[in-house]
């Protein structure tokens, strides 16, 4: 090893490594790649192949790799303005990057940002990053995508609209430069304030860099009148937008034949330090071939006192709610409002039996629980604690839930980063869980996401997620089974095996699901891998870090006025690319788009209302 060259620091033994290497030299774990995005000028006084305060190494004109991961990460002034929307936007990742830190130099501040969608287009030499997921620009790529796709990523754009309007940040959705794709997910490169335009606005930006022509005139049609409907203030809403293009995609893959298949592998274990297991799942075991699922994860909390009896009455309770759901013939408010009814009715059940027994404070029974609904295309994935649900592809792998800990709630009230609020005496403590107080006080989490892509959803507790061991060894345990070279029952196995191997403090729980769709034709999923870095975009020129306007108070503010003290701290084969005929394609786009039309006909009367329910808007996907 050169001992000039930079070094990349492992966080587990400390042991210096070239930065080429994938694993530790000395204790042979994955190396953790922090890539960080930094906007600001002063970035401008640094070549590649330099270091930035000691421990950023310059790999492109905006990108920094961290050499010293295991580090702290740097602070930020909780107070400015000029970082609320990362902070208050943590919940919409893996669409909106994270907020590391901030570096105060010389000549000036720059602003990092972690899990970016870094396209080869930022790099000055793409061989310097081994391993780094790249984005797609998605006017670069937006040719190349199918039908399906197209409709995916603008459901994405106008799902996250309202969330981005409210910090002032939706300007972010009409730059070309900032709106990135990996694989079906919609990611935004950094994120940029100021007047925020109006839907008339999106409209015409859509005609103007998107288009649906190769599809056949009459789709083509389509867009145009949807893009003019957004240009009607009077009657468009993106609840309206949204709904459109979601009726639009499931005729899309309706007219397409999509079928989707869905196996299952299930493994729950005690751990090397516990005397029996508080972790409850369904369904438990194998299942293959499903066209509908229902999964559920839960975690026990109250140790002898009853942890185990509360999980396994959440299972009981919600799969008896939540298994008569026909998703595609409810609505997807009504689906959301079914499965935010069952959360609350098994927490009161929980609660009641609390009170019934007598128990009080830190003996109170409750359970942790993460939950997927899915049929067809729909993912509907809910949470309350901080079991988690990941999605893996080949892109990356991808927390979909945020955990209800101290931590999270800080970062969501603007109070500070991550890696900051993590540092406190109780970060990492719950602030609710079923069963522990009356339904009035609980918050649940649901997530609606649609899938056209192949990939892997994971549910997991605790006992496998934490010190992230999900993040760090998912392409070790999870890739092999989309390229065909592990089965999925034995890639559940060695997740169990791991967690017991490098954590072993806790039960642990994980769940498999393994999404694959096809045709006729054989399996639907373009590879872009081919094409991200082709082609040439102009460069990413430095976007003013301009001053946002404090945001009006939200339901997160009255949220945490109730929430009162924090509770004690709990330990803690590759697809295949379908040949389509330009025929084909035309003939089957051009029966998309009479029905299409049709739907906008009428649609003008749809307004959905999601009021209570804080909505997710992924198909999935990002290295964490």
């Amino acid at each position: 090893m050169n001992p000039t060259a930079p070094n990349l620091i492992c966080p587990e033994c400390g042991t210096a490594n070239a930065i080429d290497q994938t694993e530790c030299c000395h204790c042979r774990v994955p190396l953790l790649k922090r890539y960080l995005w930094a906007i600001g000028s002063s970035l401008d006084h640094y070549s590649v192949g330099e270091l930035v305060g000691d421990r950023y190494l310059v790999q492109g004109k905006h990108l920094l790799l961290d050499l010293l991961p295991g580090e702290p990460a740097p602070g930020v002034d909780n107070t400015a303005q000029l970082y609320r929307p990362y902070l208050r936007l943590f919940p919409k990742r893996p669409h909106v990057p994270e907020l590391f830190g901030a570096l105060s130099l010389p000549e000036g501040e720059l602003l990092l940002l972690e899990h970016a969608p870094v396209s080869c287009i930022d790099l000055a030499d793409a061989k310097v990053a081994p391993g780094l997921t790249h984005a797609a620009p998605l006017t670069l790529i937006w040719e190349k995508a199918n039908l399906v796709r197209r409709l995916n990523w603008l459901w994405q754009i106008i799902s996250l609209w309202p969330a981005l309007a409210a910090e002032n940040v939706a300007l972010t959705l009409l730059n070309p430069q900032l709106l990135r794709a990996e694989g079906s997910l919609v990611r935004l490169l950094q994120l940029q304030a100021g007047n925020n335009p109006t839907l008339a606005d999106l409209g015409k930006f859509w005609q103007t860099h998107f288009s649906f022509a190769d599809q056949g005139e009459n789709f083509q049609q389509a867009f145009t009148i949807l893009c003019q409907h957004m240009q009607d203030p009077q009657d468009t809403t993106p609840e309206f937008i949204r709904d459109t293009l979601e009726t639009l995609f499931q005729q899309a893959l309706d007219h397409l034949g999509y079928e989707y298949y869905y196996d299952i592998a299930s493994r729950s274990d005690q751990g090397p330090s516990r005397t029996r297991n508080e972790d409850k799942c369904f369904p438990e075991g194998d299942l293959t071939n499903q066209s509908q699922v229902l999964a559920l994860v839960c975690d026990g909390v109250g140790g002898h006192e009853g942890g185990d009896v509360a999980a396994g009455l959440a299972i009981h309770i919600l799969k008896e709610a939540l298994t008569p759901l026909q998703v595609l013939e409810m609505s997807p408010a009504g689906v959301e409002q079914a499965i935010q009814t069952a959360i609350r009715r098994t927490n009161d059940a929980i609660n009641q039996r609390n009170n019934t027994e007598q128990r009080h404070e830190r003996q109170r029974m409750g359970t942790t629980v993460v939950g997927a609904l899915i049929e067809h295309a729909h993912l509907y994935l809910a949470h309350i604690g901080d079991s988690r649900a990941y999605w893996i592809n080949r892109w990356g792998c991808y927390q979909l839930t945020l955990d209800d800990d101290v931590a999270s709630r800080d970062v969501r009230l603007g109070m500070s980063t991550y890696h900051q609020a993590l540092e406190l005496p109780y970060g990492g403590s719950l602030v609710q869980a079923l069963g522990m107080a009356p339904s009035q006080h609980l918050h649940p989490t649901v997530q609606h996401f649609l899938l056209d892509e192949e990939g892997i959803l994971l549910l997991c507790s605790d006992g496998l997620s934490d010190f992230n061991r999900v993040e760090t060894y998912w392409r070790q345990y999870l890739l092999p089974v989309l390229q065909g070279e592990l089965s999925l029952t034995a890639a559940a196995e060695q997740l169990i095996d791991l967690a017991n191997g490098l954590n072993g403090h806790d039960n642990v729980t994980v769940m498999l699901i393994h999404c694959r769709m096809k045709n006729a034709a054989g399996v639907i999923d373009l590879d872009y891998s081919d094409i991200v870095c082709q082609g040439e975009l102009p460069e990413v020129t430095d976007i003013p870090m301009n001053h946002v306007a404090p945001p009006q108070p939200s339901e997160l503010d009255i949220m945490a006025s109730q929430m009162g003290e924090p509770p004690q701290p709990q330990p803690k084969p590759q697809p295949t690319q379908m040949s389509r005929s330009p025929a084909w394609l035309l003939l089957t786009a051009v029966g998309i788009a009479t029905a299409a039309l049709g739907f906008l006909t009428v649609v003008t009367s749809m307004n959905r209302s999601t009021e209570g329910v804080e909505s997710s808007p992924s198909p999935l996907i990002t290295p964490q």
